[in-house]
């Protein structure tokens, strides 16, 4: 590929990143009480809730909807923390919890795992979460890349 059409596809490809980052900013426009948590949240149940809804299990996956939903509230606040953490090397070399960088390894391997786990048991509220946590960490990256601490 050329030097051109490179740049080109980086381009389009920063377009489309910009897209679920202008989403939140418009939502957040609408009132400054609202923060960034407050769509996550929002967004995440709303998913959970149509997963429990379709997959008619009763009781037990609305058991488990609340359980990744309260995982999810967990995630959202380590990210945060790890944010911060990240922020105070740069800022004076040195971090307060210094296995923090850890997190997003742990992070990745237990979602995995949980995934194959959920999948092979058809726990649906479970593999949805399992879904949306995998695409949380890179959501909160290109947040941070257009919105830095």
């Amino acid at each position: 590929m050329s030097s051109p059409q490179k740049g080109k596809k980086q381009n389009q490809f920063t377009t489309l990143e910009k897209i679920p980052v202008k989403m939140v900013k418009a939502i957040k426009n609408l009132n400054p009480k609202i923060r960034t948590w407050h769509i996550e949240f929002t967004f995440v149940g709303c998913i959970l809730i149509l997963i429990g809804i379709f997959s008619d299990k009763g009781f037990v996956e609305w058991i488990g909807v609340l359980a990744v939903f309260l995982t999810f509230a967990h995630t959202s606040v380590s990210d945060r923390l790890a944010e911060q953490q990240a922020k105070l090397v740069k800022k004076v070399g040195k971090a307060e919890v210094h296995c923090y960088w850890k997190l997003n390894y742990y992070f990745y391997g237990k979602e995995i795992a949980w995934f194959i786990y959920f999948l092979m048991l058809g726990a649906w509220s479970a593999l949805g979460g399992a879904i949306l946590f995998l695409i949380y960490r890179p959501w909160r990256k290109l947040w941070r890349k257009y919105n830095p601490l």
